[in-house]
Parts: structure tokens; C-alpha cells; sequence
């Protein structure tokens, strides 16, 4: 069943245009890796499937219904959003801030439930950031406040996980460990998209992978197609490229 479905988005900045008739889908339980050089619309892609910008054209549908049917706290309840870029301007305590995920779906003043501490709690866990709760978020490092950001999201137990680039500001320890989690979301029947920039070792990980180049499509298909895949990854990056124990790496031959 399609969960998400984009279908001839174009969108454009003044004459520029950045999107230029991307359509894909994405069906329950997959995780498909968004991926393109820089300027190639990932991100303006991200902003306007998640309700942040407007599309000049095009349909966006979720579960079947326009983007633009939903209100802002029934979009919450379906779909959690991590944006490559934040800039904190309160120094709130990072309990405070992950239960702000929360108050996405339900409102401020809403009743805070046992069911909404439970998904707090779970997001806390599964994130491993219970050593510093009580710190104000303009105190973290960009590791931990990465982590604190993608905690807030899965607060709001979305059926749609959406992040992009959720790698920044990690070693390579919590690179991996973002992308066993977003294995075990997938595993619990998650739908997720991500923007990675650091495709080679994302690679092994994906159902699906969407390619961009200068806003428009280069390929869409499943990893199973490796040397087709390989292929695309090379004409869209202009890059030589080999495949080696799951990594996607330049190749120096």
C-alpha cells in the first residue's frame, strides 16, 4: 500500500527551477534513501512533502489524502520530521524540548497522557540520552543535540519517519548506531525516509533509493538491482564507484 506518493512536483525560486517533475512512492514498512549532489533539490524536496513549503505544482498525497487536507496536528500524528538544519534559541532542558513532540500532535494544552509519557520514555530510551535530560539544549554538543532532535521525533510515535541528513554532527559510532535505528523502526513497520549525504555507508540499509540531480530524477528502484544501482550512483555523483562488502566506495583503479 502506498503511504506516500508524490506525483509531478515542480517548484521553483524565481526563474530557477528546483524540483522539476519528481514524482515516487513509497509503500508501508519500506525506508527509501533520498541521494544527490549538492544543489541536486533534496532537501527543498523534504520541506514541501512535510507541509514547510508550499509546491508550486504537483500532488502530494499521504495514506491517499492531499497533503493540504490534513491539519498541522493530524500531519504530526503521521508524519515526524527531522530538517538537516536547527538552531535552538531558548536553552530549554532536553526533557522539555522531547516532550515538545508531544505537544506537536496533541496542542499545548492538551492533557498529557500516560500514553504520551510512554512514547517520551520509549524516545528517551531508544535515543540513549538519559545521561543528559537535565541539561539545557544550548549546552550539548552537536552529537548530542543531533540525537536530542531525532528523541523529540520519535516522541510523536509517527507512522512516517521523515530525516534529513540525520547523520550530521555524528562520529562514525552514532552514524552507525542512527542507521540500525532506523533499521529497527523499519522492522516495527515504520515508514521512513531519509536524505543521506554519506551514501557509501547508508547503502546496504535502504528498501528503495531516489536519486536527484539538478531537480530532477535520475533513478528510482530497489537495491536489489546492485549493478544497475552502482550504475546511477556513478552517472548522478560523476563518479567512479565500487561496491565493496556493502560499502559504496570511490573507486582509486
Amino acid at each position: 500500500m502506498k503511504v506516500f506518493e508524490v506525483e509531478k512536483l515542480t517548484f521553483s525560486i524565481g526563474r530557477k527551477k528546483i524540483l522539476d517533475d519528481v514524482s515516487f512512492h513509497v509503500k508501508k514498512g519500506e525506508w527509501l534513501l533520498i541521494a544527490g549532489p549538492n544543489g541536486a533539490g533534496k532537501s527543498t524536496l523534504i520541506k514541501i512533502a512535510s507541509g514547510l513549503w508550499k509546491k508550486e505544482s504537483g500532488n502530494i498525497k499521504i495514506w491517499g489524502k492531499e497533503l493540504g487536507e490534513y491539519s498541522s496536528k493530524e500531519l504530526a500524528r503521521m508524519m515526524g520530521i527531522l530538517h538537516s538544519s536547527f538552531k535552538p534559541l531558548y536553552n530549554i532542558s532536553v526533557l522539555d524540548f522531547v516532550r515538545l513532540g508531544i505537544y506537536a500532535k496533541t496542542g499545548f494544552l492538551s492533557f498529557y497522557s500516560g500514553r504520551d509519557k510512554k512514547d517520551v520514555e520509549l524516545a528517551i530510551e531508544t535515543t540513549e540520552i538519559e545521561p543528559f535530560l537535565d541539561k539545557g539544549i544550548l549546552n550539548l554538543s552537536q552529537g548530542e543535540l543531533q540525537r536530542v532532535r531525532i528523541a523529540k521525533v520519535l516522541a510523536q510515535n509517527p507512522r512516517i519517519i521523515v530525516f534529513d541528513e540525520p547523520l550530521l554532527h555524528l562520529d562514525i559510532k552514532h552514524k552507525v548506531w542512527v542507521l540500525e535505528l532506523l533499521a529497527r523502526l523499519r522492522a516495527s513497520g515504520k515508514t521512513v525516509i531519509t536524505v543521506i549525504h554519506d551514501f557509501s555507508m547508508a547503502f546496504s540499509y535502504p528498501d528503495r533509493f531516489l536519486l536527484l540531480k539538478n531537480g530532477k530524477i535520475t533513478y528510482t528502484g530497489d537495491r536489489e538491482k546492485q549493478d544497475e544501482l552502482v550504475k546511477a550512483f556513478e552517472d548522478t555523483f560523476e563518479i567512479r564507484l565500487t561496491l565493496k562488502d556493502d560499502f559504496l566506495l570511490p573507486d582509486k583503479d
